[in-house]
């Protein structure tokens, strides 16, 4: 009788009572086929298959077929056995007490498969990267790991409880930290809510599942100090009933996953991706973006940065740039501790010596941004953990010490990217990326990781590079006294400059409603309209357009005059609290030409009178739900005489 098995076994003869040659056949293996002498100690291994055992009496009868009984047991809470007996097949030398041959079957393997391979998940949108690519430059990340039950019984909660729990071997761990990836244990009970997952110790509870069903299951992992690299995770069953066994070899299930390392190169303008075949560069030319997503995601970096380091009072101009982002390179990170790190710890330290208080918080943020590990000791320093819950902005950005950049929507327009292979090839191909997905979907982790962190970059730093500074202020409304959101700068250089505005462009939403006409200049009436010098008051009723940044040409008419209008400012922006003011002028939509009148990025465009061609108000802002259509302005000649200006 042929016995089918499945899997990876250790068979073991362990008593013969015959007078008879006894073996075991193992066929249609994976691996181990062949004749075993039955021969009591003798032991071997083999996979999948089929098993018999044969008797010979060494008289003309051959090998022949035993009769065969069998039962299934278990040795340890996770080692199952078989137990086959055989009783010689042999005319008038039949007992039937199936002693002739007693082989014990121990299955090797674990109970469970891993069906494709691990993949990460970005710890703030729970969002896959494409392939399942980790990226140094993300830290803290969820991955996701898609289990199959290939026991023998259903894994069940209730009794007799057949339930497991999935974990991260222990050889795997340590081989994962000298790799430079550390496996987090610590979950939120949000987290586990979240997932809907117990964490146990380190294993991840996964009471039922019927054999042969898949479910995921999720980890947690910092590859924030991870070289680019195809390190192998090693995955293990334990059951409540501890199991020493749970982590033999052949019970670990390998997969590996992939490391790559981006950082953004801000003097290049230079997306740079490596991985262990050789490094990628893109840099963006041209794209198009939601402003108004960018300027919210510019708004919540910077608060965020503020947090975790640059905010911090008294903190030095080394550490502000430090703590930037983690689009940067971390070689950056240790070049800025080993030689400037030392130097402000030395200063702190001589004026404490010197009887002088010194800002702990400006201690704590030094050893946070150049130690391993961020603290969360120090109350008295500004931080948010979120939520705790698994994905949303609130756990995504800063809450382990990294300022992420909120998604926003975007498409490019016009790119160029290289690759530099290493090591170099002679011919016309190259290596695979990771020897398995191609560079175009490491070119696509890289625009998604960090294409937009570095346009957000830039708009955050902007007024630290030179690249970018056209001018500095000279003058400003200071909007709490005068009630005047503006102000007037000289610009560097010289250039000439046209005080027409500009008309609704060919690739405007708005291009089907011109002011004069598509792609045009509309000029201002700009003759002496008394000491105002060519302004008007803005009249109740009329038609008014303006030329925006971000909404671009649109029209509305003046609804309401001198009226209050209170704006709430966030703490980061240049004004802080709510401001209200007065005389102000509002402007609603028409009803026969619906356009969006004030989008972020549109302040400082100018209201002009449709009739005269004059400007009667100043465009700053709009009410906060995107569903009412108005804009809010300063009348043109309060910002004239807070400005001392002249149209």
């Amino acid at each position: 009788m042929k016995i089918p098995f499945e899997g990876k076994w250790r068979a073991t003869i362990t008593k013969r009572e015959a007078g008879f040659s006894q073996r075991v056949v193992v066929g249609g293996a994976t691996s181990g086929n062949g004749s075993y002498n039955g021969v009591v100690g003798n032991s071997f291994v083999f996979e999948d298959g089929w098993v018999e055992l044969q008797w010979n009496n060494n008289a003309g009868s051959g090998w022949q077929e035993s009769a065969v009984i069998s039962s299934v047991g278990m040795t340890s809470p996770l080692v199952v056995v078989k137990f086959v007996s055989a009783d010689d097949n042999f005319p008038n030398q039949r007992d039937g007490d199936y002693d002739d041959l007693q082989v014990r079957f121990e299955h090797l393997d674990a109970p469970f498969e891993v069906t494709q391979r691990p993949y990460a998940l970005d710890r703030g949108s729970l969002a896959m990267f494409p392939d399942g690519i980790f990226d140094a430059s993300q830290g803290i990340q969820y991955m996701g790991v898609r289990i199959k039950n290939t026991w023998f019984f259903d894994w069940q909660s209730n009794f007799p409880s057949t339930g497991m729990k999935i974990g991260i071997a222990p050889v795997s761990r340590s081989a994962l930290s000298a790799a430079g990836i550390v496996v987090i244990d610590s979950w939120t009970p949000q987290e586990q809510e979240g997932f809907g997952q117990i964490m146990d110790g380190g294993f991840v509870r996964v009471p039922d599942l019927k054999i042969n069903e898949e479910t995921t299951i999720y980890f947690k992992l910092d590859v924030s100090n991870a070289n680019p690299s195809k390190p192998g995770i090693g995955f293990v069953a334990q059951r409540d009933a501890y199991d020493p066994r749970y982590d033999e070899p052949t019970r670990i299930v390998d997969k590996k996953i992939f490391i790559s390392r981006s950082s953004y190169n801000p003097a290049t303008r230079e997306l740079v991706t490596a991985i262990p075949e050789g490094t990628l560069y893109l840099k963006l030319n041209k794209i198009a973006i939601d402003r108004k997503g960018a300027t919210k995601a510019a708004q919540e970096l910077k608060k965020c940065l503020k947090q975790h380091g640059s905010g911090i009072k008294g903190m030095s101009k080394w550490l502000h740039k430090l703590s930037r982002g983690f689009w940067q390179n971390s070689k950056d990170k240790e070049r800025w501790c080993k030689e400037q790190g030392n130097d402000a710890l030395r200063k702190l330290l001589k004026q404490l010596l010197d009887g002088k208080d010194i800002d702990i918080c400006h201690l704590k943020a030094i050893l946070d941004q150049c130690c391993e590990r961020p603290g969360r000791d120090c109350e008295c320093c500004p931080c948010s953990d979120g939520d705790g819950r698994p994905g949303g902005w609130d756990d995504g950005t800063g809450v382990d010490g990294w300022c992420r950049v909120k998604p926003v929507f975007w498409l490019p327009l016009d790119f160029e990217y290289k690759v530099v292979p290493n090591p170099a090839y002679i011919g016309q191909f190259g290596p695979l990326a990771f020897e398995d997905p191609w560079w175009k979907v490491v070119l696509i982790v890289l625009a998604i990781i960090l294409a937009i962190a570095s346009v957000i970059y830039d708009y955050v730093y902007a007024s630290e590079d030179d690249q970018y500074i056209i001018g500095q202020v000279v003058r400003n409304g200071d909007a709490p006294i005068n009630l005047v959101d503006a102000a007037v700068s000289n610009l560097n250089g010289s250039r000439g400059v046209d005080l027409g505005q500009l008309d609704a462009q060919g690739n405007d939403i708005n291009n089907g409603s011109p002011i004069t006409a598509l792609d045009s200049i509309i000029q201002l009436d700009r003759t002496a309209a008394g000491s105002y010098f060519g302004t008007l008051d803005a009249v109740l009723g009329n038609v008014v357009w303006k030329s925006g940044a971000t909404s671009a040409t649109t029209r509305g008419f003046i609804s309401t005059l001198g009226t209050s209008v209170s704006i709430p400012y966030d703490e980061h922006d240049t004004l802080s609290g709510t401001v209200t003011y007065t005389n102000e002028v509002v402007i609603s939509e028409l009803a026969a030409i619906p356009q969006t009148l004030s989008d972020p990025g549109d302040s400082g465009s100018v209201w002009v009178d449709l009739a005269t061609a004059r400007p009667v108000a100043l465009n700053y802002g709009s009410p906060t739900d995107s569903s009412d259509n108005r804009a809010f302005a300063n009348p043109i000649r309060s910002v004239i005489d807070v400005l001392n200006l002249r149209f």
